[in-house]
């Protein structure tokens, strides 16, 4: 788990965490006046973004058009899309985002963490162990990671850190092939929210200055990660299609032809659970296409509406593979969780345990023990009436709405 620091510097004098006195109802990002953040008006923001895959090029290229100065970090090991973005000389945007950016980038971590006090994980949950591994070796009190998407970062980030903070989805939809990013869609909304409750602020609207997207800040981490839809839309839209996707002459629209009535009876199932869970922590979870709709600004009315209708949904191409982060990440790191703590919690999650089976018995992959499950994240022991304390509503907590971008 994170260990949040005191106190840390963010661009600026340190902030300590706020009084409850402090904290602010809704309000614009416009209205936040006290307390100031010293230099951050006085000087160009900066961000380290940690990924170099198509959301990491995607949030480089959104913020670096409006002021951001921005370093991208590619792993060593995974430097497939830097090395043709290089060989390029410049990133090919199309889709919603068009034309060409010339990004920085490093695959030194120590540059990364020295550019920026704000560092941006935008890698797979798959990938964030890895991420992990590089960020040990430095002191990052004076930081704030924002993990895009979080999937409970926050629980397995072992790191002596300002403050983590983590969303359910990334603010774009995108794919990338040979330095060519395609933008597909960029959501109007993302949710987010951090361990530490009594931060002040400052930090806060540092964080919101920054983001692609208005932001809601939830309850805790485990609402943010109860709110990342992938869980219920990717797992079975690829299982209930696995033969079409492994048809070498399968080449289908994941959506708009693989989402059809019977997929959507699946997933309404597994999103029944992950409502049931939610109550029974004191959340009022939104459905899965409300949470899409919230996100992108849509009003569809059912699974099969959002796939045939959806313009970030219906034309992107299936997978050719199982293999693929549809099941690899969203099935360990939010299935899991989320099945073991609805039983935990005393909640029929037969649903998405089935789920869970069926990818295990194609995949030959045991992602109860892989996963990020009650163990891994530290909540194997801790009581229901704990769980709801830590992870359940807060009457006060700060909602700070940006449109910069």
């Amino acid at each position: 788990m994170a260990r949040i620091s005191s106190g840390f510097w963010l661009l600026g004098p340190p902030f300590f965490p706020a009084r409850s006195e402090l904290h602010l109802s809704v309000v614009s990002i416009a209205r936040i006046q006290e307390p100031k953040m010293s230099g951050i008006t006085d000087m160009q923001p900066t961000v380290s973004i940690i990924g170099a895959g198509p959301a990491g090029f995607a949030l480089a290229v959104g913020l670096q058009s409006h002021g951001t100065s921005v370093l991208l970090y590619s792993h060593p090991t995974h430097l497939r899309h830097a090395n043709h973005v290089k060989r390029n000389g410049h990133l090919r945007a199309s889709g919603v985002m068009q034309g060409s950016a010339n990004l920085p980038i490093t695959s030194d971590m120590a540059e990364a963490v020295a550019f920026s006090q704000i560092l941006i994980l935008t890698v797979p949950s798959t990938g964030q162990e890895t991420v992990l591994q590089e960020l040990r070796k430095f002191s990052l009190q004076q930081h704030a990671i924002v993990a895009i998407p979080g999937n409970l970062f926050s629980l397995i980030a072992d790191l002596d850190v300002g403050c983590v903070f983590e969303t359910n989805l990334s603010p774009y939809s995108c794919r990338m092939e040979e330095g060519g990013l395609t933008v597909l869609g960029k959501k109007e909304l993302v949710f987010i929210a951090t361990l530490q409750r009594d931060l002040n602020p400052a930090v806060y609207e540092t964080v919101a200055s920054i983001f692609p997207t208005q932001l809601k800040w939830c309850s805790s981490v485990v609402e943010v990660c109860l709110s990342n839809v992938n869980g219920v839309f990717h797992p079975l839209m690829m299982l209930m299609n696995a033969g079409r996707v492994e048809n070498p002459s399968g080449d289908f629209f994941l959506y708009s032809d693989g989402l059809t009535p019977s997929v959507a009876n699946a997933m309404l199932a597994v999103d029944r659970v992950r409502i049931k869970i939610g109550e029974a922590l004191g959340l009022r979870l939104k459905s899965a296409v409300e949470i899409s709709n919230v996100c992108y600004g849509q009003a569809f009315t059912g699974f099969v509406d959002l796939a045939q209708n959806s313009p970030p949904h219906n034309k992107l191409k299936a997978p050719s593979s199982l293999e693929n982060r549809n099941i690899s990440e969203d099935v360990p790191d939010l299935l899991v969780f989320w099945c073991q703590l609805a039983e935990k919690l005393g909640i029929d999650a037969s649903p998405i345990r089935a789920v869970i089976t069926l990818a295990e018995m194609a995949t030959g992959v045991d992602y109860f023990e892989t996963g990020r499950n009650l163990r891994r994240l530290h909540l194997e022991h801790v009581s229901r009436a704990e769980l709801t304390e830590r992870f359940g509503p807060v009457q006060e907590r700060i909602i700070v709405n940006s449109s910069r971008l």
